[in-house]
Order: C-alpha cells, then sequence, then structure tokens
C-alpha cells in the first residue's frame, strides 16, 4: 500500500538522517526523538506495520476532532464579519431559528420549530423551541430574535445587506408570548425563510446589550460569544488554535465531538503530512490545490470527499477610479485571459466556466450570459479604442496568502495581461489584512471564493451587484447601476418565480456587459478527510460549512 511504502521510505530516512529531519517541523521533533534506536533492534518491514498502527492508535480520539485550516479567523461576531472563516465557527456557537442539513439548500426547523406565513407573504409568525437556552443558562426567547434582527440591522455591517431594505426595527417585531414571535416586513421578500438559516440570522444573548459601548458590542465579540449553540468557546490562540467544547446543556440534539481543534496551518505540505499521520481529521476544503488532491487519492488511510458545489471563484475589479473606471479596459482584461488554459493547468479539469454570479445549478443561472474569448487582438483593439499605449497601464492584484489555487492563478493572470502590454504586479496579504483591503476598496484587482449562505440567486446578486453593498457588504467591484438597482428591488419583493428568474438573467447581462468582475471558475468540490471520519458532508451552498456536532469518528 502506498501509505505502508510511504512509512518504510521514512522509518529507514529517519535511522540515517535524524538530525537533518529534526529542523523541518515541530511534530517531527517530537515523534524522532527515541524512536529510532528502538526501531532498529528489529527488521524494518515489521516495523513499518507497527509503527503505523501505532501512530494511528495513539492519534485516534473519538471525542476529538482535528481541522485544520491555513486562513485565521479575523473576529467571531456573527453580524460583523464577511469571513467563512468565521462563519465555521460562529455556525457551532450560536443558533437559527432555521438551518441547512447535509448537502440539502432547503431550511429546516432549529430554534423555530414551526411557523405561519400570511397570504400576502409580509407576516411571518414563529413558534420557538421552549427547551433552548443560551450558554449562561437564560432562555432563548422572542426578545432575543427581536433583539438579535435589531442589532444585526444598526451595526449596519454585512447582515444589514439582507434585512435592512425588508425589516424596520420599529415596526417588525411583535412579540406575541416568550415563545412566539411575528416578523412583519415591509414589503414581501421571497427568500426570506432561507435568509434566516445564514450565519446572520444568528441568535444572540440579549444581555450582550450590556457591553454595547459605542459599537453594539462588536468590540466586546470579537473574541467571545454569546450563543446558544452546539459548542462554547474555550480557548482562542490567534493564529495557532480555536477549541470548541461541547455545550452539555444544549437544548438540541447532543453534538457528537467533546472537543473541536480548529488548528491553524499555514503551510498546505505541513497539513497534507498531519492527515497522513492521523494527527488531522479533515482539511479545509479551499487549503489543498487541485494538483495535490490528485497526489493524494487512493492514500491508505484517507479519502477525497467530493461534490458539486456553488462555489465561484472570482476577480473583483475596483472600478471607482483609476483606469479600471473604463469599461473598454475591463473588457480588453476579459479578452486576455486563457481561460482554457487556467482551468486544465490550476484547476486540473475540476472547474468550469461561469459568466456571472448565479453558479449553474442554482435557480436563475443564466446559461446565456456573455463568456469572454481568449483574443489578445481584440484585447489589444479595445485598449488602443481608449487611447491606451502598451506598458502605460499599471496594476495590482491582492491576494491572501497560503492558497495555491489563487496564488497559481495570478501567476497566470499576470502573464497573460503581459501579453497585451498590462503589467500586473501579484501582492500577497494575511487573510485579516486581504479582507479589509478588499472591503476599504484599497486594490485593483482581488482573488476571491464566494459561496452563497442561501441557495438563491438574491444572494449572490445583491452583494455583489446592489450599490448598498458596496465594500463591506462585499460589492467588492464598488459597482453601482440603478437598473441593476432596481431590477434586484423588485426580484425580491416578489414571489412570481419567472419575474424574478427574468430580472436574474437580465442582470446577469448587464453585468458581463459592464465587467465589474470577472468570473474565474466555478470548481467542483474537495475536501481530504481521515477514512475514521463519519457523517462529513459537503453542502453545495456552505462549502466552508463543517457539522462538527454531527460527525463521529470510528477506527
Amino acid at each position: 500500500m502506498r501509505f505502508k511504502d510511504h512509512w518504510l521510505k521514512l522509518v529507514l530516512l529517519l535511522i540515517l538522517t535524524a538530525v537533518a529531519l529534526a529542523g523541518c517541523n515541530n511534530y517531527n521533533d517530537e515523534e524522532t526523538t527515541g524512536e529510532t534506536e528502538a526501531e532498529s533492534e528489529e527488521p524494518a518491514e515489521n516495523n513499518s506495520s507497527d509503527s503505523e498502527e501505532t501512530a494511528e492508535n495513539s492519534n485516534f480520539n473519538a471525542d476529538v476532532f482535528n481541522f485544520a485550516t491555513n486562513q485565521d479567523i479575523p473576529h467571531l461576531d456573527p453580524h460583523g464579519s464577511a469571513a467563512n472563516t468565521s462563519f465555521r465557527v460562529t455556525y457551532m456557537m450560536y443558533d437559527r431559528l432555521v438551518t441547512y442539513e447535509g448537502t440539502s439548500t432547503e431550511p429546516q426547523p432549529m430554534l423555530a420549530k414551526e411557523w405561519d406565513i400570511s397570504d400576502d407573504g409580509l407576516e411571518y409568525t414563529f413558534y420557538l423551541e421552549e427547551e433552548a437556552t443560551f450558554h449562561d443558562g437564560s432562555p432563548v426567547t422572542a426578545d432575543a430574535v427581536a433583539y438579535s434582527y435589531t442589532r444585526a440591522i444598526e451595526l449596519g455591517k454585512s447582515a444589514a445587506g439582507i434585512f435592512n431594505k425588508v425589516l424596520d426595527p420599529e415596526t417588525s417585531f411583535e412579540v406575541i408570548d416568550e415563545h412566539t414571535i411575528k416578523i412583519k416586513l415591509k414589503k414581501p421578500f421571497a427568500p426570506f425563510i432561507s435568509t434566516l438559516g445564514t450565519v446572520f440570522g444568528n441568535i444572540l444573548n440579549p444581555n450582550l446589550e450590556e457591553n454595547h459601548g459605542d459599537d453594539y458590542g462588536e468590540s466586546f465579540l470579537a473574541e467571545t460569544e454569546v450563543g446558544s449553540g452546539p459548542y462554547i468557546l474555550e480557548s482562542w490562540d490567534r493564529g495557532e488554535t480555536l477549541v470548541l467544547k461541547a455545550n452539555p446543556d444544549y437544548w438540541g440534539e447532543a453534538p457528537t465531538m467533546e472537543t473541536v481543534n480548529i488548528r491553524f496551518v499555514s503551510e498546505p505540505s505541513t497539513a497534507r503530512l498531519m492527515l497522513e499521520k492521523g494527527e488531522i481529521d479533515l482539511i479545509d476544503n479551499t487549503m489543498i490545490s487541485p494538483e495535490v488532491l490528485g497526489q493524494m487519492e487512493g492514500t491508505e488511510g484517507l479519502n477525497i470527499q467530493k461534490s458539486t458545489g456553488y462555489q465561484i471563484d472570482y476577480m473583483p475589479m475596483n472600478i471607482e477610479s483609476g483606469v479600471l473606471s473604463d469599461v473598454l479596459v475591463r473588457q480588453a482584461i476579459a479578452h486576455s485571459i486563457n481561460y482554457d488554459a487556467l482551468l486544465e493547468s490550476v484547476y486540473l479539469g475540476e472547474a468550469e466556466r461561469i459568466g456571472g454570479a448565479v453558479p449553474a445549478g442554482m435557480f436563475g443561472y443564466n446559461p446565456d450570459a456573455k463568456l469572454y474569448d481568449y483574443d489578445l487582438d481584440k484585447a489589444k483593439a479595445l485598449l488602443e479604442e481608449g487611447g491606451y499605449e502598451e506598458g502605460e497601464i499599471n496594476l495590482e492584484i491582492a491576494i491572501s496568502e497560503d492558497n495555491e489555487v489563487r496564488s497559481n492563478t495570478a501567476l497566470l493572470l499576470q502573464s497573460d495581461l503581459s501579453k497585451v502590454g498590462i503589467n500586473l504586479e501579484i501582492k500577497t496579504y494575511a487573510w485579516p489584512t486581504f479582507l479589509d483591503l478588499v472591503t476599504n476598496g484599497e486594490h485593483d484587482f482581488g482573488l476571491v471564493s464566494w459561496t452563497p449562505d442561501y441557495p438563491d440567486p438574491d444572494y449572490n446578486l445583491w452583494y455583489f451587484g446592489h450599490s448598498d453593498s458596496k465594500g463591506p457588504g462585499f460589492n467588492l467591484a464598488f459597482y453601482e447601476n440603478s437598473d441593476v438597482d432596481a431590477l434586484l428591488e423588485e426580484a425580491r419583493s416578489n414571489t412570481d418565480e419567472a419575474l424574478r428568474a427574468e430580472n436574474y438573467e437580465e442582470i446577469q447581462n448587464v453585468m458581463a456587459e459592464e465587467v465589474p468582475y470577472i468570473f474565474v471558475a466555478q470548481p467542483n468540490l474537495q475536501a481530504p478527510v481521515r477514512d475514521w471520519v463519519q457523517g462529513y458532508e459537503l453542502n453545495p451552498m456552505n462549502t466552508w460549512y463543517v457539522p462538527f456536532d454531527k460527525i463521529t469518528k470510528v477506527q
């Protein structure tokens, strides 16, 4: 078997070069000590099997789940963060009125055990679980729901993009009794129930108000939590490990994992070795390149979990000023990219081209949205039409560190654009710094991955295209078009699915012509996991969501 062959070679290499290997990784330092002498007393063939079994047994703990990612968490406020790395954790510490289970994109009851919807689509009455409590023991009530949604709107960060057009903090919330709340919309909002299952729909303990300060408690929540979810934040050593502990008094189904360690491992090669040795149970599906995943196929003790998904890899261009405000430059760039080569060399065929912000497979997807051909002559002609000379345009592309797909994509883009005389400098940033940079509009280009929190084109297109979503709302192109705004608002407030689909398809056509974004690929989902892990499923919309509370480990 491949793993056994690898282990045999490693044992022999340790015997010959233990000193040289000792400096590679801290966990190698610990394991080489006192190991080689004992192993040399018996034939290497026998030691390979014994060593493998010992390593797996010593690293296996059915109650502890070790997850590796190379992107640190900016902060833990569910209403203020736009980072998927934060979402992964806050989903475990908080509950929502509804949730998504397994691979399903249909909302399921959570804190709301049932609900009624008025015929006009304006009133939603939710009946809450009576036994639900926050981590401090206080009950989850209708007042807590009203407080949470009101705070999300008043904080004015990412969550406000969902709620502020349809909810009014003064008139939308009517507490019927302790466990019943009626939510009144200002106008119909077709995906309303679906939105309540997003991270922005997390219900917070109203006692946070005691720590509001000048920022609605955002600074207080940066490193703590006030949830009712299946896990409690035990500790967080930034850049090292965040530890979640099972909530012993959880009102719902008891979480399966007693302890969850979110471990920050900067090098994908290190995470891969840790997975093969059983020190890690699962690696973040965004961390390992398709090339390395292909190399891992068939490794003993590992599985590569695969699924189709709604993830989009894309390039926002800051079009508010400079040369990127010229649509001719943006169209020229779109014609300069060798998309076929990118999909083959970077994604190894594990992705498809996409022409807009709605992924294939989702309602509202426009298969006829314009796709730009790789045409260097056309690109040069567009630049000449705009009055630009070769070598005149100098741009920067921002990427987050420790992401092989993005770094490889940036290198290919740099090479492609040089062929039409555009100079592209690659700048790499730590994830929190990168996020601040692009949401504050301090970038020319960025490379970003996007997955929707609810399976409706309203989610993607509102954030990508509505003028209210600029910057922190994740309209990273700072794009504004009054016609697009109007189409989005009409579709959002209408329950006629045919009208909504028509609006969304038209928006994709308009944005394809104006090119505020270049949509690089819709990749297939792949995640490397130990074969002793059971119950892990990739959700097509929440690709970064890991159901730690449902996973088990069986050796």
